[in-house]
């Protein structure tokens, strides 16, 4: 029966990318099972190497020797001239091959299952993020976490993406991005992320509680970092400045100001920067307000 112990590693049905401290949990359970087979086989072959030694009336290192070779099916020794001797054969191949087997369904599982990949993967990331000096944290990949991720690549700087939603996986790896799957506002992911070495906080999530809750865990990690964070209400400003926000950007309030502007000044015969700003043209000044002609 094929081993599950791998399977709680990824979600097949979501695609979430396992976080740095579940690849080394994992890790660290691999060693586990892997250390208890080889003792299993250890003891295994130790208790048939003093059975066979008894039996057949050899020293005990001829025993060990003995006791290797049947299990590891070598044949390269004779067979037991006694019935014990027979019957510990019969032992040490049953249990030895087992084990074997399972020893060997084990590796095989991890590596063709993509486990390994996906734990070599996030292990990789997480060496890279290490690394990082004065870098940027984007929590939340939404519409506007991916416009600043962008924008940060464009300008190079170093930037790391925290996000729980796996729908949004495939536009990271999409964009090459360095990213953690999990909630923004945990402690651990925040200091796996590096937020003690990180210049600024964007705090983006669609959620104003989540954006609090972030707020609040980054500014008691790290008390001198910048945070900005994203209001969709109001009143949500005014409690994100009290959490720890350096900055709250309302997206609403920032999308009206640049439509009025837009609205207030001429139309470029060019395309508008990318900020969707356009500005004015002093050779057509804005047309004065009058009544319509009816």
């Amino acid at each position: 029966m094929p081993s599950r112990a791998f399977d709680h590693l990824s979600d097949r049905s979501t695609g979430a990318q396992p976080t740095a401290a579940a690849v080394r949990r994992e890790i660290r359970h691999f060693l586990r099972r892997l250390i208890t087979l080889l003792a299993a086989l250890t003891m295994l072959v130790l208790t048939g190497a003093t059975a066979l030694s008894l039996a057949e009336h050899v020293s005990w290192w001829h025993g060990v020797v003995w006791s290797v070779d049947i299990v590891a099916t070598i044949g390269s020794l004779p067979h037991p001239s006694t019935v014990v001797g027979e019957l510990v054969e019969i032992a040490l191949i049953s249990f030895g091959l087992g084990t074997l087997f399972y020893l060997l369904v084990t590796f095989v599982e991890l590596f063709v299952a993509g486990h390994m990949t996906g734990l070599l993967e996030v292990w990789k990331m997480e060496r890279r993020i290490q690394d990082l000096r004065g870098h940027y944290l984007i929590c939340g990949f939404g519409r506007v976490g991916q416009q600043v991720a962008r924008d940060f690549q464009e300008q190079g700087v170093d930037f790391v993406v925290i996000d729980d939603n796996a729908d949004v996986r495939e536009p990271m790896e999409e964009m090459g991005v360095l990213y953690l799957h999990g909630s923004a506002s945990d402690d651990v992911l925040l200091r796996e992320a590096g937020i003690e070495r990180a210049r600024a906080v964007i705090a983006c999530v669609d959620s104003d509680a989540e954006n609090i809750f972030i707020t609040l865990s980054a500014r008691e990690l790290a008390p001198d970092v910048e945070i900005i964070a994203r209001a969709s209400q109001e009143s949500s400003e005014r409690k994100l400045l009290r959490a720890g926000a350096s900055d709250v950007i309302s997206p609403y309030k920032a999308s009206g100001r640049a439509m009025a502007r837009i609205a207030l000044s001429a139309r470029p015969p060019t395309g508008r920067d990318p900020t969707g700003l356009a500005t004015r043209d002093p050779e057509r000044p804005v047309p004065a307000a009058g009544r319509h002609d009816g």
